[in-house]
């Protein structure tokens, strides 16, 4: 499956694939490398991002994809609207050999004051990408959790995308999760006011 994340695509796990996840539970300090983009901008490979996702609180361990997220922030086309990412993987805690997992991207923006088009823009291209290898987008949806608005996106092979904002719309945090368990929604669901 290829993943997108804004304008940018990255590999990622398919469904039947064995998630291998580093020996660590926690996520790494902040990098302090980053990758050309376009116009002199660059986007920043960021660890510390992924600290606003409630993987603990979800039941789920969360581990930073240093590769995958390299992979992504060398797209030029995504430098213009952010500023740092980080890409990781969730997965039940406890299972040696998950079959269902998330895959977590989160992105801080140039701009936070990005409009509504922007937003769903991003939705739009992230959700054809995650869902191009299961059978194509088949519907949207919008929920509330915990104060946050969240837009889902069904792809037609079962898989599902989260996106909301936060910090004042300084971040986007777009989940793909990939299972009957609906893992990516317990994450949403705990979300912190």
């Amino acid at each position: 499956m290829i993943l997108a994340v804004g304008c940018g695509t990255a590999p990622s796990p398919s469904p039947s694939s064995t998630a291998t996840r580093p020996a660590s539970a926690s996520v790494p300090p902040a990098a302090t490398s980053s990758t050309p983009g376009g116009s002199g901008t660059a986007v920043t490979a960021d660890p510390s991002l992924l600290a606003v996702v409630p993987a603990a609180a979800a039941r789920l361990q969360l581990d930073y994809d240093p590769d995958t997220t390299a992979s992504v922030a060398a797209d030029p086309a995504l430098a213009a609207d952010v500023e740092a990412l980080a890409i990781g993987l969730a997965v039940p805690i406890g299972q040696a050999t998950p079959a269902e997992f998330v895959i977590t991207s989160v992105v801080r923006l140039r701009d936070p004051g990005s409009d509504d088009e922007w937003f769903r823009s991003w939705r739009d291209t992230y959700d054809q990408a995650a869902c191009e290898q299961a059978g194509g987008v088949s519907g949207h949806a919008q929920s509330e959790f915990n104060g946050h608005v969240v837009y889902i996106g069904s792809c037609a092979g079962g898989a599902t995308t989260y996106h909301v904002r936060l910090g004042a719309g300084a971040l986007v945090m777009s989940l793909t999760s990939i299972g009957s368990s609906r893992l990516g929604e317990r994450i949403v669901r705990e979300l912190t006011p």
